[in-house]
């Protein structure tokens, strides 16, 4: 089988940071650099990995199930279900994930409604690296600053934004009709698995009908049978940054680099990562 590294594509986004730069990529972006893509939004075959890098807040935003895409941009259209590993936190790190329990269905309901504030409204959850969160189409959320990401998803870029903290603008419009569509204000925030950097080994983190995500956390040294078309991107628990001695690992005799991402062919490969080293593997279910 074979492993072949992805060239990432660099995004500029507004709430963008400085650590993604350093991986080069296939187009020049201008900074802050907010995304590092590996893959593309239409695949037939693989989900979309990206490495978020957030610097400033993003937008409250909301994504749609498939059958709402393909009810407001067409038939083959679909949906964004997406998952977050937690790469790196700074100190008092939380995001925005899903509706407050203290808050009712009806509240957020009626503040989508009228076009009030909504985050005020939505669950505040403290974050540390290593944490895993789902997040299915319909649930309201928002990225907060001091955050190091990998993130899958449906390979689809079908974003609702809500409220946008004053920088709405013709170049990022809100969608306040679409969000009323795709809220499902009964969500809550799914935080589903912590990253176990302590335990050698492989274990699934997250399987739902859109994409799987396995880790294999180091010492490891064996063979693995892996799934059709998937994506690896390799991790250090030492520094999100890869400026680590010793800090890389091999996937059918293919080197990485911490943060560096590739293409693996189905089939039985061989690995091996030191400790402190671990992949996280995407692919369909």
């Amino acid at each position: 089988m074979s492993a072949n590294i992805i060239s990432p594509r660099l995004v500029s986004r507004v709430w963008g940071g400085e650590r993604l730069a350093a991986l080069g990529g296939s187009a020049v972006a201008t900074p802050p650099i907010g995304e590092a893509w590996f893959g593309e939004i239409g695949s037939q075959n693989q989900p979309l990995v990206k490495l978020l890098d957030v610097a400033d807040r993003l937008s409250v935003q909301v994504h749609p199930t498939d059958a709402l895409a393909a009810e407001l941009h067409g038939a083959g259209s679909i949906g964004k279900r997406e998952a977050w590993v937690i790469l790196d936190a700074a100190p008092g790190a939380h995001l925005l994930l899903g509706r407050d329990p203290a808050v009712s269905a009806d509240q957020l309901q009626h503040a989508l409604e009228s076009g009030s504030d909504v985050a005020p409204l939505l669950a505040k959850i403290p974050i540390t690296a290593g944490d895993v969160l789902d997040v299915p189409p319909g649930t309201l959320h928002a990225l907060m600053p001091g955050l190091l990401v990998w993130e899958v998803q449906q390979p689809s870029d079908r974003t609702y934004r809500v409220s946008d903290w004053g920088r709405s603008s013709s170049a990022r419009p809100l969608h306040q009709a679409e969000a009323l569509r795709a809220v499902n204000v009964a969500a809550t925030a799914q935080r589903v698995a912590r990253l176990d950097w302590e335990t050698p080994g492989t274990r699934a983190m997250i399987t739902n009908d859109a994409f799987a995500v396995t880790v294999v956390v180091g010492p490891w040294s064996e063979p693995m049978q892996l799934p059709h078309g998937a994506i690896v991107t390799l991790i250090s628990n030492a520094s999100t940054s890869g400026a680590v001695s010793g800090a890389t690992g091999q996937i059918a005799g293919l080197a990485l680099q911490p943060l560096q991402s590739a293409h693996v062919a189905k089939g039985s490969a061989a690995i091996e990562i030191p400790r402190g080293v671990a992949l996280l593997f995407a692919s369909h279910p």
